[in-house]
């Protein structure tokens, strides 16, 4: 999946980001998500992205590489079990669509800032 937004054009990570982020603002309309978890959960999103990153950059051979792509397909399983396990009980739904929204949108940034055209050399 995430090979996908790499490589999708502009036009469609546009209407994904505008998605996502009318799901967190509709979402906080109902619950606000404390600034807290809204920093770690952009967090987790860089992070995703630089797992991704780092498999580019590591050599073909070897069992670093085995165990990166191993870390990088539990990853985003791990970042649904931290924020479900890290977020208060009360309209949990409601602020777990905020978090990980917000991990989209940290993930969004970071990949999107990196692959973009560079204006002055």
């Amino acid at each position: 999946m995430l090979a996908y937004w790499y490589n999708a054009p502009r036009h469609i990570k546009l209407i994904f980001i505008i998605g996502v982020c009318a799901a967190i603002y509709v979402a906080n309309q109902i619950q606000p998500l404390a600034p807290t978890y809204t920093i770690l959960s952009l967090a987790l999103g860089f992070g995703l992205h630089f797992g991704q990153y780092l498999q580019t950059k590591i050599s073909d051979r070897g069992s670093s590489k085995y165990n990166l792509l191993f870390l990088l397909r539990i990853y985003p399983f791990i970042i649904v079990a931290i924020v479900v396990w890290i977020l208060p009980p009360l309209h949990n739904w409601i602020i777990t669509i905020q978090a990980l929204g917000f991990v989209l949108v940290g993930f969004f940034l970071v990949s999107i800032y990196q692959n973009r055209a560079k204006r002055f050399e």
